[in-house]
Formats: C-alpha cells, sequence, structure tokens
C-alpha cells in the first residue's frame, strides 16, 4: 500500500500520486486510483499508528487555519508559486493571483502585488488548496526529487516484493498491484 506518515502534521500521504490524503477518503482513494483494497486496520498497521490522521473536516478546518506552514508536509513536492502582499492567499500561476488581487484587493491602498514563494498543494478534490511554505530544505524541492528517483524505485520494489510476497505465502495473487508496479514502471521509463 503507498501511504507514508507526515507525523508533524498527522496526515497520511500517498507516496505515489503524491498528495495528502483524509483518512475517511484512503480506502476510496485506494481502490479508485490504484487497485487495492484495504481496511482501517491495514491502514493503522502500514503507517504504525493507533489512532486515524486528520479526517476531511479536519482537514478543511487545518487548510483555512494554515495558509502559511512553517515547514512543508513530508512528501508532498514543494513548487515555485506567488502569493499576495495584502494576505496569505498563494497560487501556482500569477493568473489566478491577477484574480484574486482583482477579486479582493481592488479598492486598498496600497495596491497589493504579487510575491515570489515556495508553494505546496498538499491535497485534491474539493480540499484542493496552495498553501505558502516558509522554510524550505532543498530536499523538498521539486527537481531535487529527480535525482533520488533510483532510490525511490528499489524502495518502492522492495515494499512490493514483501507485500507480493505475503500475498503468494496467504495463497492468493493480486493481479491489480502488479499491474499497478508495471504502470508506475512505464511511467518512470518514459520520465527518464
Amino acid at each position: 500500500m503507498p501511504l507514508a506518515l507526515d507525523s508533524f502534521y498527522n496526515i497520511a500521504i500517498c507516496t505515489d500520486c503524491p498528495i495528502g490524503i483524509p483518512f475517511d477518503w484512503i480506502k476510496a482513494h485506494m481502490k479508485d486510483n490504484h487497485g487495492l483494497k484495504c481496511s482501517d486496520l491495514q491502514v493503522f498497521e502500514r503507517l504504525n499508528i493507533t489512532t486515524p490522521t486528520m479526517k476531511s473536516d479536519e482537514v478543511e478546518q487545518w487548510i483555512s487555519n494554515n495558509q502559511v506552514i512553517g515547514t512543508p508536509v513530508e512528501g508532498i513536492p514543494v513548487l515555485d508559486g506567488v502569493g499576495c502582499s495584502r494576505c496569505p492567499y498563494s497560487a501556482k500561476k500569477k493568473k489566478a493571483l491577477y484574480n484574486h488581487i482583482s477579486a479582493f484587493h481592488r479598492e486598498e491602498t496600497p495596491k497589493a502585488w504579487i510575491v515570489i514563494q515556495k508553494v505546496q498543494k498538499p491535497f485534491q478534490g474539493s480540499l484542493k488548496k496552495y498553501l505558502q511554505v516558509e522554510s524550505v530544505d532543498e530536499s523538498y524541492t521539486e527537481n531535487e526529487g529527480i535525482e533520488d528517483w533510483e532510490l525511490k524505485l528499489n524502495d518502492d520494489f522492495t515494499r512490493l516484493m514483501e507485500d507480493h510476497n505475503r500475498i503468494e505465502s496467504s495463497g492468493s495473487l493480486d493481479l491489480r498491484l502488479m499491474n499497478a508496479f508495471v504502470a508506475k514502471i512505464r511511467y518512470i521509463s518514459m520520465l527518464s
């Protein structure tokens, strides 16, 4: 199961996508996007936790309270983005920020302007929003991850082989897991 935990923010991360997943969305995400069925117990064991990570309502509240985060969410790429000089609004593209300034700061004096900053989009779907990241370790930036692709591939392969051996020893074979692995290998080959 491609899951990891950011213990600082208590967020479950899909390592294949890479996005944060509210606890109540994990089973559906794994089934719909990776063809994997899992139970809450399997998620607890995979993340090595005893209580659930943030659920969707908690994530929604967290995003509205934390438009600027001190450190990046682990496992989510940090991107070059833009921010508003008058409020904590962040975006990936300047056009989105121009629309924001036009809608919310049109009549204000002094005028709002665009600030270049690092941003992160920890979630997708209805929780999709860019957050400003204040301090960024170079290992989090989007270009640095390319150098570690071989290490990540080896880790993923080892994890999948362990899962495969466990499934094989139980007497059943999960072809969807194998298909997901083949698709990932093809995708990585396409990037190189």
